[in-house]
């Protein structure tokens, strides 16, 4: 949100893009199963945390696709604890071996791989059952150095809490009325997202270990997604492209595939094993 005020000066986006920032973590794995389950899927900070995602919200909504790229570009700083950032999902999963893994073995194969292992032995010491591999993979997600939850991530919430205030510090009364309004208009987008959360975190927390409630946690949680839907197509407004964006981006996918091509080669050839 202090984004949003610092370079639209708009109270509405502002709003918006505090929405958008909100969407990544609705992959939070609230699914309805046991948690061996959850963790064989690995679909937490993957399914909606991947420029795929990222993109698709911008051509809905450019506001909320900003929100969604914010969101990520900060859970890229985050540590394999709690496992960064999958920002290539799906398409990181259709090669599923690698080439050195910690022990440094290395495996000499004729397909592509991933070049190193994902720090296994660290994630299932330090984070979520759910949330840790069931297996040895690839390291296909980006990392940083910071754990969630601690000072850096309430560092971002307070200062940019402190930074809105100072902001419209001349006239805050006005601002607030203006947050209001915006949050009444965004109103359905907001529900929807509150009753999946509370649902999930529910279910996670309290009823999961047991498996009671289910069919009340899933009514909670579906009726989140039917006000949250509601609330998106409310807001529907993609952006205008024109022509020359539309051939920029044609070209863009074009010179990508053809260098991914003659990189293969090129590897292939001088290495005698191709790793991304």
């Amino acid at each position: 949100m202090a984004v949003g005020m610092a370079v639209f000066h708009d109270v509405k986006i502002c709003v918006l893009l505090g929405i958008g920032a909100a969407l990544p973590d609705l992959d939070r794995e609230y699914i309805l199963t046991n948690k061996l389950s959850l963790a064989k899927h690995q679909l937490h900070r993957a399914l909606f945390h991947n420029i795929f995602f990222a993109f698709g919200m911008y051509l809905f909504n450019p506001f909320l696709g900003l929100g969604v790229i914010l969101h990520i570009m900060l859970d890229m700083l985050t540590s394999p604890t709690d496992r960064g950032v999958e920002v290539l999902f799906p398409l990181d999963r259709i090669i599923q071996d690698f080439h050195l893994d910690y022990d440094g073995i290395l495996k000499e194969k004729r397909r592509i791989l991933w070049y190193l292992e994902d720090p296994l032995r660290v994630i299932t010491r330090t984070t979520e059952k759910e949330l840790a591999p069931t297996s040895k993979s690839p390291w296909v997600r980006v990392y940083g150095p910071f754990k969630n939850s601690r000072i850096a991530d309430w560092t971002v919430f307070y200062s940019s809490i402190i930074f809105l205030i100072l902001f419209d510090s001349q006239d805050l009364v006005a601002w607030t009325l203006q947050l209001l309004l915006a949050l009444k208009q965004y109103f359905p987008l907001i529900t929807g997202i509150v009753l999946f959360y509370m649902g999930g975190e529910i279910w996670r927390r309290k009823l999961q270990s047991s498996g009671k409630g289910r069919t009340i946690i899933a009514v909670l949680m579906l009726s989140g997604v039917a006000v949250l839907v509601y609330g998106c197509f409310r807001i529907f407004s993609p952006p205008s492209f024109i022509f020359d964006e539309i051939k920029t981006i044609v070209f863009a996918i074009l010179s990508f595939l053809t260098g991914v091509v003659i990189a293969f080669v090129h590897v292939k050839k001088r290495h005698k094993i191709a790793t991304l």
